[in-house]
């Protein structure tokens, strides 16, 4: 490709930034020749030729969302990981500031719903690693939610939180993988394209066990910040991943979900 050298740009620019009529104030550079950060032959390497999976989480549309989940599509979209790489949410949708773009919506904080910076990231990260879970990805960590959320498939989300939670999937198909996102007004798709390793993978959900039950919380502080919820019980649920080729399980893995009671959350003064 071709692309200005920054290295002639600075001078020609600030040579220029003196003048006083926008003729003067014009700086011309030469284009020079620029690597190509992934080149054909690289690209033909990856050997990717076939969509692996494809997941789309719905949501109900609102303002955060739509921006919060449209800025991390931007960042994701596109993302090819080599064999043996391993994908991170946080290190490929960077930390949810206003400067990255994003802006403040509804979080899980301390068993509550509360308003925070990146609130609805959760609904392309669960998005993600439903994508990455059917491509048959290795994960390397992932947390769900601690609540329960009905948009959701039980057992099969995730959350993060920049500095301490993380969604991490290692590409171990033995070929490259790129990862599409697209955002659309009430929902988002990822897809995976590779060279699939396994003929299928399945997902097996058991029932949900061990209800635990939720407690009423009446919140009279005036701070504003009081989000009001409806209780629900919480449980557990195991889902078991099977790796199919040739007819047979290569490879099965069960992941153990305990969701908290969502508590009765009433905003206001007690009557």
């Amino acid at each position: 490709g071709r692309a200005v050298d920054p290295k002639e740009l600075g001078p020609a620019v600030l040579a220029v930034l003196p003048e006083t009529t926008p003729e003067a104030r014009t700086a011309t550079v030469a284009l020079v020749k620029s690597p190509a950060d992934l080149t054909t032959a690289e690209a033909r390497a990856l050997n990717i030729t076939e969509k692996l999976s494809s997941f789309r989480q719905d949501f109900v549309p609102a303002n955060y969302r739509y921006v919060n989940v449209g800025e991390a599509a931007r960042r994701i979209n596109g993302t090819v990981l080599r064999p043996g790489e391993t994908f991170s949410m946080n290190e490929t949708a960077k930390e949810r500031t206003p400067a990255n773009g994003y802006t403040e919506g509804y979080i899980i904080s301390g068993g509550r719903f509360r308003e925070d910076l990146g609130g609805g990231v959760s609904i392309i990260t669960t998005a993600t690693w439903t994508a990455g879970f059917y491509a048959g990805l290795e994960r390397v960590e992932q947390h769900p939610h601690g609540l329960y959320i009905p948009r959701y498939t039980a057992g099969l989300e995730a959350t993060v939180a920049w500095g301490y939670l993380d969604l991490k999937m290692r590409n171990e198909t033995g070929n490259g993988v790129l990862i599409t996102a697209t955002r659309y007004s009430d929902g988002v798709v990822i897809e995976m394209w590779g060279t699939k390793k396994w003929d299928n993978v399945t997902a097996t959900f058991s029932p949900r066990t061990n209800y635990t039950d939720y407690e009423t919380i009446r919140d009279n502080n005036n701070d504003g910040e009081c989000v009001p919820s409806s209780g629900s019980r919480g449980f557990s649920i195991n889902v078991t991943r099977k790796r199919i080729k040739d007819g047979k399980s290569k490879s099965t893995e069960t992941f153990y979900t305990t969701y908290r009671p969502t508590p009765n959350v009433v905003c206001g003064p007690n009557p």
